[in-house]
């Protein structure tokens, strides 16, 4: 019961800051782009799609499970696509996070149709790949904001490793958590004009 409170509580923060990006980019702020508005969009569409393939009549039936983890495949190299374009990556930097996403991707998406139901630690590795070469190649505050990132997720691996806090799920509320401040930090670093800066 906890975890969907946190869980839900991370999609509506992403919700949130989805939204005061639009409001700034509509108001015509400095630093507002609709690249950044288009990544913190394909964040919040995949936290939905997420929340979305663990319902049972999804997650149980593998054509459903399948199709869904397709989709959320998809929006993941959509995203750091959109992402390296909205901190302005040189293009050969975009082509090789692409790369990278893709083929991540498509072992995933292949990885489906194995005893296993898809190993998600090529969708793990796609993401933080891509937060890692945004980390090295930001500055100051957006560096910052992508190490947190990069961070959270590997605390979540760590707490995982817990079998206390695995058995009762409270590893998943600590990382929800962790997501919800470090999207906010990221969000915070938009006004400052660090994005492609």
């Amino acid at each position: 019961m906890l975890n969907s409170i946190t869980n839900a509580m991370h999609a509506i923060a992403l919700g949130t800051y989805t939204v005061l990006v639009y409001v700034g980019l509509n108001s015509g702020q400095p630093n507002f782009t609709a690249f950044i508005f288009l990544t913190f969009l394909c964040v919040f569409i995949l936290k939905l799609l997420g929340m979305l393939v663990h319902i049972p009549a999804i997650d149980k039936t593998r054509s459903r499970h399948n199709f869904f983890w397709i989709l959320i495949s998809v929006f993941v190299v959509i995203l750091n696509g959109l992402t390296l374009i909205a901190i302005k990556v040189n293009p050969w930097l975009l082509v090789a996070g692409l790369l990278w996403t893709a083929i991540l991707a498509g072992l995933y998406i292949r990885s489906l149709y194995g005893e296993s139901w898809g190993k998600f630690g090529y969708i793990a590795l796609a993401l933080v790949g891509i937060y890692g070469l945004c980390a090295a190649v930001s500055k100051a505050e957006l560096r910052i904001a992508w190490i947190f990132l990069i961070a959270s997720n590997a605390l979540w691996m760590l707490l995982e490793r817990v079998e206390w806090l695995r058995t009762r799920k409270l590893h998943n509320d600590i990382y929800h958590f962790a997501l919800i401040g470090s999207s906010y930090y990221l969000y915070s670093t938009v006004p400052m004009g660090l994005w492609g800066a």
